[in-house]
């Protein structure tokens, strides 16, 4: 019987599950799964900068851009993580230093603040037919719960507002900004930034961070081989080249979520197989892309033009 010191290629904390059954493998391949590496490093550190600045009035606020699966939302939820604290037992209340808020479909000031109650648990019911009361109440529990970085998610929602609903919101987040002395991080597509442009004041307090398309470089070699070893893979997998690099970036477009699903096809597979390892050929199978639809691989399926 195979033990876990038989599979000296995984990381020690995975040579156990290497050694479980193939549905116990597969489950635990099919889990998201947090993958460090030098790009999330470097935006991590940048919002925690945004984290530990002092309050004062004119806070120092973050734009975090990238394409649709390039792992934002998990990237600011491992942020909110790393600043969670313990439930306040004496006064009965759970603090929240860092609160993600997915922006609502509507840019207005009520859905928002409805959005935030929602967010912490609190009841929302009887604030709809009062502004002032719902505004005033979420404002309150954002001091009580302690918050000191805002996350929205979505930002970009804003634009499918009217101009005069564009204005109006970020009025509001001026005004969370100046006056709670909190500061706010922006999560969204690369169109976000034109949310701001309108607003000189608030524009001039956002830095922009994006997380880029991968390219088959140094950076994409250190993600594919951490997340590699995170699959419970009984033989190591020969897939360290830059043949392969390029493959997957131009079959997947760069984008992050693809490059993941590929790769979990490709090990589920070799378990059920027997192989137990992800060959650079299993990337010409269709089904491994299957429903991973990007723009360059729309474009390579589209007859040529003559």
């Amino acid at each position: 019987m195979r033990t876990s010191d038989d599979f000296a290629h995984l990381p020690a904390d995975v040579r156990p599950i290497a050694s479980m059954d193939v549905e116990a493998r597969i489950a635990h391949i099919r889990t998201e799964r947090w993958v460090q590496h030098d790009s999330v490093s470097r935006l991590l550190r940048e919002l925690q900068d945004i984290f530990d600045q002092a309050p004062r009035e004119r806070m120092e606020n973050l734009l975090l851009l990238g394409a649709s699966g390039m792992g934002k939302t998990m990237l600011i939820r491992k942020f909110e993580r790393e600043n969670a604290v313990a439930f306040d037992q004496k006064n009965g209340i759970q603090q929240k230093p860092v609160l993600v808020v997915l922006m609502p479909p509507q840019p207005t000031e009520t859905e928002f603040f409805h959005r935030v109650l929602e967010t912490v648990g609190a009841p929302t019911f009887q604030y709809w037919s009062n502004s002032t009361h719902l505004r005033s109440t979420a404002i309150a529990l954002l001091r009580k719960i302690g918050t000191r970085v805002l996350v929205i998610d979505e930002i970009n929602s804003i634009l499918v507002g009217t101009p005069r609903q564009q204005r109006l919101f970020l009025q509001l987040l001026r005004f969370l900004s100046n006056d709670l002395r909190m500061a706010l991080v922006g999560v969204g597509v690369p169109e976000a930034r034109h949310a701001l442009l309108s607003d000189s004041q608030l524009r001039s307090r956002f830095n922009d961070v994006e997380l880029s398309l991968w390219t088959p470089g140094a950076e994409l070699r250190e993600f594919i081989t951490r997340l590699v070893w995170s699959l419970p893979l009984r033989r190591p997998s020969p897939i360290d080249t830059v043949k392969f690099r390029a493959n997957l970036v131009r079959q997947s477009g760069g984008i992050t979520l693809g490059i993941c699903k590929a790769i979990a096809r490709a090990a589920i597979a070799s378990i059920l197989t027997g192989q137990e390892r992800i060959e650079p050929s299993s990337f010409d199978d269709p089904e491994i892309w299957r429903g991973i639809a990007t723009g360059n691989r729309a474009a390579l399926s589209k007859p040529a033009a003559h």
